[in-house]
């Protein structure tokens, strides 16, 4: 064999090896020891000889670790999680460090969510999982703050669940905006909650918060008649009005159809509204009751023919084909 032939050859093996070598020692190489693009080799301390486990903790030890060699270190650790589930200590313990950086503490806890769905040793640590988030739905960081709060939301967790009522309540300083807090507590919908919704929807701070807890009145029977209210309000928002129909339809379809026709009729109303009730009578309504109602019929046939809004002539089509006109 020449020396051009096994130079060749040489550099065909580099490349091969180069392509078989982890995606996160590549992203390493790329940047360096010292975080310079091109940095050149990867340490020579002993943990960097040995396998990607131990190069990425050292990394995620490393607070001046480049970003790039931050994130590949962890796409390391949650290749070999599985395998090493003492891992996660390293991982909880990181997330529950406010001296670390927010951003990369969200990184760990995107990683630590992903790996709650596929690691099969994971139950063993969410106890000590769901302690660490509970340490931070305080934390300065808002980003950082509400992610942990909307997992242990859908963990339906009772401390958090406490926090948020008791900030809507203002018997302690609010973790999240009233609105957001509201569809953190729809994840777990307890029936103490709809006195609260009630109330919010009466004295609202917002009418973001308003509009959440006519959302999360859909599952109370007892709230008929303060959605009617709202729904025959001529100072409601749209929007409020457009949240308590969805409520009334979901609670009771039958005694929303009146309301549907009422607003279907009246040109004074908001013309998202008149679609959205003029889809319920059509998709939703007593087929015999829209056959009969030729008064209806009329007017839904002008709106099809002379309506500026889209979302109205749509639903008036819509409408009509199904009476068959």
């Amino acid at each position: 064999m020449g020396v051009s032939e096994y130079r060749r050859q040489m550099e065909a093996e580099a490349e091969a090896a180069a392509q078989r070598e982890p995606a996160f020692k590549r992203a390493l190489r790329k940047t360096g020891p010292s975080g310079r693009a091109g940095g050149g080799p990867l340490p020579t301390s002993p943990a960097a000889e040995g396998d990607d486990l131990s190069i990425a903790l050292e990394v995620l030890a490393d607070s001046d670790a480049p970003t790039e060699r931050f994130i590949a270190a962890l796409q390391a650790m949650s290749l070999e999680v599985d395998d090493h589930p003492e891992l996660m200590d390293s991982l909880l313990e990181y997330l529950g460090d406010a001296a670390k950086p927010p951003a990369r503490r969200l990184a760990v806890l995107n990683l630590l969510q992903e790996i709650s769905f596929r690691m099969v040793g994971f139950p063993a640590k969410r106890p000590e999982y769901l302690a660490v988030l509970r340490s931070i739905i305080e934390d300065p960081d808002s980003q950082l703050r509400r992610v942990a709060i909307g997992i242990l939301a859908r963990e339906k967790d009772d401390y958090v669940q406490r926090r948020l009522v008791d900030g809507l309540e203002g018997k302690s300083k609010a973790l999240v905006p009233a609105a957001k807090a509201i569809q953190f507590l729809a994840y777990d919908v307890h029936s103490e909650y709809f006195t609260l919704a009630k109330r919010i929807v009466e004295d609202p701070p917002n009418k973001g918060a308003k509009v959440e807890a006519l959302r999360l009145l859909a599952a109370d029977p007892s709230a008929k008649d303060l959605l009617v209210r709202i729904l025959e309000g001529r100072n409601e928002k749209p929007e409020v009005k457009m949240a308590a129909a969805v409520a009334m339809q979901s609670l009771d379809p039958g005694e929303f159809e009146p309301q549907a026709r009422r607003i279907v009729l009246d040109d004074n109303e908001d013309d998202q509204l008149r679609a959205l009730a003029l889809n319920a009578l059509t998709y939703f309504g007593n087929p015999a009751a829209r056959a009969e109602d030729n008064e209806l019929a009329r007017r839904v046939e002008g709106m099809n023919s002379q309506s500026r809004s889209r979302s109205v002539k749509k639903a008036a089509a819509g409408y009509l084909a199904k009476r068959g006109v």
